[in-house]
């Protein structure tokens, strides 16, 4: 009798120790999917932020591209911007493309492409003759 009480008091210390392993994975298994949760946010999270910002650069070259309407030179954007005179003229390089691409009724709708103060939009400083 004495052996079939070891045999049962082996097979619960067995069922314990089983126990408490599945309650270790089971909250590693938790703590994974928690992870994963923080990814998924972050990866949804990263997409609004580069739609932002996609957003934020096309309402600057907009404005930049408003201001070269008003008569305004690269030096002079450059200055009222706060921004490089070559940052000046990416902006107008991405509004002139945006133009471009937006109209689809098969007419070229760049602005001329040449800044009041003589500069390529398309050329670097210093590259216009």
């Amino acid at each position: 009798m004495a052996r079939s009480q070891e045999a049962v008091s082996a097979r619960a210390r067995a069922r314990q120790a089983k126990a408490q392993l599945d309650a270790r994975r089971a909250e590693q298994d938790r703590l994974i999917v928690d992870v994963t949760t923080e990814f998924y946010d972050a990866s949804e999270s990263h997409a609004a932020a580069q739609e932002a910002l996609v957003a934020a650069r096309q309402a600057q070259a907009a404005a930049v591209a408003k201001l070269v309407e008003l008569g305004q030179t690269t030096e002079e954007i450059s200055v009222l911007c706060g921004i490089t005179p070559k940052d000046v003229r990416e902006l107008r390089r991405a509004s002139s493309s945006r133009a471009r691409t937006t109209t689809g009724d098969g007419f070229d709708a760049t602005p001329d492409a040449s800044d009041p103060d003589g500069e390529s939009v398309d050329e670097p400083a210093g590259a216009a003759a």
